[in-house]
């Protein structure tokens, strides 16, 4: 049984920002089990809403700021950060670390459990018996994950930048450590399972929770006659395969097909190898535009050498696009039909190139069905993810306060 709401007895949250649009804790928070999210800033419910101007995304319906604890030096540190335009990275190192210590001394307080993501353990947090400790590993654990750029950089030292930068990231340690203070871990892919069980994290105590799909934001759009349109939305970095898509482009050849990238930071080195016929390059898009690009894309591709999920496929799905990715994502974890999905191995352009050209050709003979790739997208929404949050809680909970 879970507990009576609010009785005391649940989970203290953290995560800076709209992390996930605050979907683990407004679960947490359906099901009586939320005690209070630790973040930066928090919309106050009496806000109306024409007031809300850049705090709108700072709220979700169903989780009232009364269940919310904002940590406003955290705000500030970060806004300072902003203005003296310090390294974001470590700007949020340290905020990180503060929201994990108020957290932390929250649930001691209050005697409940922790429900952190990785990267807000500021060491053990020395909770009470009886009070279980949640880690949701929102990224592949940087163990496996460098190995695996390591072993692509020595093909490819055009992605030498990429590469330097995931070894500054994979430097802070409580992502390395934060599944050893867990009771359980949740993870959105058996891709990051994998990579926590190659760190040591024993595999029972993982539970893998897909992402949910997004309620489509546009009416679906026909979509034009002719070549295929293909779309990559991302980070242009080593990780995002971007390019093994540049090279497979190349080697397919495919007429009058165009592949638009849209990414606001790219690699040099990978720039360099989408200078081809067919592609189109843009930087960061608004909103509208986004949505729009979305609507006309006939594919999306994303060939991730290594991703945590990848959100941005359940947002092509919505909007009708058949997507393209690799194993090492979370798309072979939300079970889509090959009208849906093709998925292919990591870092193989030649694989890619073929499925590049098996969807062109899908497109010319009129296989692609926007419809029903949106319908696939609907079978595994939000609310199926937050269910499924808040149940396993709930058994975490109380196999903890059982022992």
């Amino acid at each position: 049984m879970m507990r009576d709401r609010h009785s005391g007895k649940g989970f203290v949250c953290v995560h800076n920002r709209g992390r996930d649009n605050y979907e683990v804790a407004l679960a947490l928070e359906e099901a009586g089990l939320l005690e209070k999210l630790v973040t930066d800033i928090y919309c106050p419910d009496w806000v109306p809403a024409w007031l809300r101007g850049p705090l709108a995304k700072r709220s979700r319906e169903g989780l009232s700021s009364k269940r919310v604890h904002n940590h406003l030096l955290a705000s500030i540190v970060q806004y300072g950060g902003a203005l003296l335009k310090r390294p974001i990275e470590r700007v949020f190192a340290r905020t990180d670390r503060m929201l994990a210590y108020s957290a932390a001394k929250l649930a001691r307080q209050r005697q409940t459990g922790l429900y952190a993501y990785s990267s807000y353990f500021d060491g053990p947090p020395k909770l009470a018996a009886g009070c279980p400790i949640i880690d949701f590993e929102y990224h592949p654990h940087p163990t496996l994950a460098l190995d695996i750029l390591a072993s692509d950089l020595a093909r490819y030292p055009q992605v030498a930048w990429s590469f330097e930068r995931e070894l500054e990231v994979a430097a802070t340690e409580s992502l390395r450590e934060s599944w050893r203070f867990a009771d359980a871990v949740v993870c959105a892919s058996s891709m990051t399972r994998r990579t926590l069980v190659h760190a040591g994290c024993p595999e029972e105590r993982i539970a893998v929770i897909p992402y949910g799909s997004p309620p489509p934001v546009t009416a679906l759009k026909p979509r034009l006659e002719g070549p295929c349109q293909f779309l990559f939305v991302g980070q242009g970095v080593q990780r995002k395969g971007l390019h093994h898509l540049a090279e497979a482009w190349r080697i397919a050849a495919l007429d009058n097909c165009q592949l638009t990238v849209v990414s606001y930071l790219i690699d040099p080195g990978i720039a360099a190898m989408l200078d081809l016929r067919g592609v189109r390059l843009l930087g960061q898009q608004s909103r509208a535009s986004l949505d729009e690009l979305f609507a006309s894309a006939d594919a999306f591709v994303m060939p991730s050498l290594i991703e945590g999920f990848g959100l941005v496929y359940l947002e092509a799905l919505a909007a009708g696009c058949h997507v393209l990715g690799t194993q090492n994502t979370g798309l072979p974890d939300i079970n889509l039909s090959q009208d849906a999905a093709t998925i292919v191995p990591p870092g193989e352009p030649e694989v890619l190139a073929t499925a590049l050209t098996a969807i062109a050709q899908r497109k010319l003979s009129r296989k692609l069905d926007p419809s029903a790739i949106r319908a696939e997208a609907a079978r595994w929404g939000w609310s199926d993810f937050r269910h499924s949050i808040a149940t396993h809680a709930a058994q975490v909970y109380q196999q903890n306060t059982r022992a």
